[in-house]
């Protein structure tokens, strides 16, 4: 007759499939978040992006030159700049951001308004003929 007790013993020393199993999951859970943790910026770039500042700015075009030739800003600012044209048939195109006002004649204005979402120097300048190489043209900062 067999002992009861060795039974139940020999039971419990064979391998239980399942908990390795189980072991296995959670092992790749485990992973997964921590390859997910690190993949996460760090908070004060996340704040930077989403400044809620508006910058303002009158630009005046005449005679092939913009009045500023520079505008400052920080990265995240919503920009807005309304161009008024002195004199003659110009516009402001802002390279980088695809924006640019209407072509005015002397006297009219059109405004302008986006999100510096990209830091560095744009060149902002008159598409009208040869009046960028003519000199009307400025720059955007983004820092």
């Amino acid at each position: 007759m067999e002992d009861i007790n060795s039974t139940a013993a020999e039971k419990r020393k064979q391998f239980n499939p399942v908990f390795a199993v189980g072991g296995l999951i959670l092992l790749g859970v485990i992973i997964f978040l921590i390859i997910l943790n690190t993949g996460k910026k760090s908070q004060p770039e996340v704040e930077a992006v989403n400044n809620t500042n508006t910058s303002e700015f009158t630009v005046n075009g005449s005679s092939f030159a913009f009045d500023p030739a520079t505008i400052t800003v920080k990265r995240g600012d919503t920009v807005k700049i309304t161009f008024i044209d002195d004199d003659g048939r110009h516009d402001l195109v802002v390279d980088g951001y695809n924006i640019s006002t209407n072509i005015l004649g002397g006297g009219g204005s059109d405004t302008i308004q986006f999100v510096a979402d990209k830091t560095g120097s744009f060149e902002y300048y008159c598409s009208v003929a040869n009046h960028r190489d003519l000199g009307m043209k400025g720059v955007l900062i983004v820092q």
